[in-house]
């Protein structure tokens, strides 16, 4: 895959129409890339060796005519913005119900909502959504969602340390009625600072949390003691996200503020492999900081999202690092991965949300930006519907996205 040589400023490539349904690059704008033997995942050797665009095509074994031939052709559908839900602050977190066109949002207004997609109404050019349902229970802002695999139940962790456990109301709810009390079953509690990500293992229903305090929590949220266990590394510090390794129900992956990840035994949090980015000027380079770390769904890969408009992918055998690119002007805020692995989608607080095809050669094959910074912040989460073709944006300027 080509790298540029500047993460802060890559060229920027036009893409040009040939069939419905399919964006391609051409040589003629691949040959504006420059690249860094350094940069490369080969055995090209030499600092300040400048490789010549065809013969790292052929490297590569990338068609030298199109990327479109080296995609094989594969096309895909051009997502558009079609419905805008409104938050009164920034929405930092969102997640779809599994099966239902659903969406569940948090702000930094204090509240969650639930969005059902199929109630809108037109406001200006675009479709509105009202929420069906308005959770009230944090006082200070949310700042992660997550949601179990039934969907009857999701969790959400605010500034606080406190994490809420929300039994989810009917979708079809009319959003008049009242308040219904059976709708925060309860309060995890254990954390003294900002929760900043949950992650629920689907298989187990326990659930993972990621905070300000240095410590990662493992919970089982039906049981009477809820806390399982608790994970601390001092030498790399504060966590920053966490996740479920897939297929590997006995390890867990956190990325802490020092841009190191870590896999660790779930039973006894030892650490069993050290995640490590390229090119790190310093042991806690805080250019490399990790604002996301994400587990392919069927792959043995940890994909990371950086403050220096990287993306990078580790081996979960090994930890060696299989790939790292550049995917954004600006710092990558947000992972999210279809179901079947095939694509990659990443948002930045350069307002853009882009999807990379990552099933055989990393490439961007559309970009969406429909967000606008606030605050020297741009789009703050992410999401894949599992089951439906719709995806979903959250951003600083107190708006969410649902794309179809």
């Amino acid at each position: 895959m080509l790298c540029y040589v500047s993460p802060s400023s890559p060229p920027k490539l036009k893409w040009k129409r040939r069939e419905k349904n399919m964006d391609i690059v051409t040589k003629g704008d691949i040959k504006q890339l420059k690249m860094k033997s350094s940069d490369l995942d080969g055995d090209a050797q030499g600092e300040d060796a400048i490789l010549d665009v065809e013969d790292a095509l052929r490297k590569w074994r990338v068609s030298d005519k199109t990327v479109e031939s080296a995609l094989g052709n594969c096309k895909f559908t051009e997502w558009n913005a079609k419905y805008t839900l409104r938050h009164y602050d920034c929405i930092s977190a969102l997640a779809f119900h599994p099966k239902e066109s659903v969406l569940i949002t948090g702000s930094v207004d204090h509240t969650v909502k639930m969005w059902n997609l199929e109630k809108t109404f037109y406001s200006g050019k675009s479709l509105d959504v009202e929420p069906i349902y308005t959770f009230r229970a944090h006082t200070v802002p949310v700042l992660c969602i997550a949601m179990n695999e039934g969907g009857d139940q999701c969790y959400s962790g605010g500034l606080d340390g406190v994490i809420n456990f929300w039994n989810v109301p009917p979708y079809n709810k009319d959003p008049y009625d009242s308040y219904d009390p059976e709708v925060l079953k309860c309060t995890l509690e254990g954390h003294t600072d900002a929760v900043w990500r949950l992650a629920v293992n689907h298989t187990t229903g326990n659930l993972l949390s990621a905070s300000s305090d240095g410590t990662v929590k493992l919970w089982s949220p039906q049981s009477k003691i809820p806390l399982i266990n608790t994970y601390r590394n001092k030498k790399e510090g504060i966590p920053t996200s966490v996740d479920f390794v897939r297929d590997e129900t006995d390890k867990i992956v956190v990325s802490y503020k020092s841009a190191i990840s870590i896999i660790h035994d779930l039973e006894t949090g030892k650490p069993l492999l050290k995640l490590t980015p390229n090119r790190m000027s310093s042991p806690k380079d805080s250019s490399k900081y990790i604002y996301r770390i994400l587990s392919h769904p069927t792959k043995p890969i940890i994909i990371t999202a950086h403050e220096d408009g990287w993306i990078r992918f580790y081996d979960v055998n090994d930890g060696t690092l299989l790939h790292a690119m550049v995917a954004h002007k600006d710092a990558v805020t947000s992972l999210a991965i279809d179901i079947d692995g095939f694509y990659l989608l990443t948002g930045s607080h350069d307002c853009s949300m882009r999807l990379w095809n990552i099933a055989k050669y990393k490439i961007c094959v559309h970009e969406i930006t429909a967000h606008h910074k606030t605050n020297q912040e741009g789009i703050l989460d992410v999401t894949f519907h599992p089951t439906k073709p719709l995806i979903a944006s959250a951003g600083a300027d107190a708006s969410a996205k649902v794309y179809v």
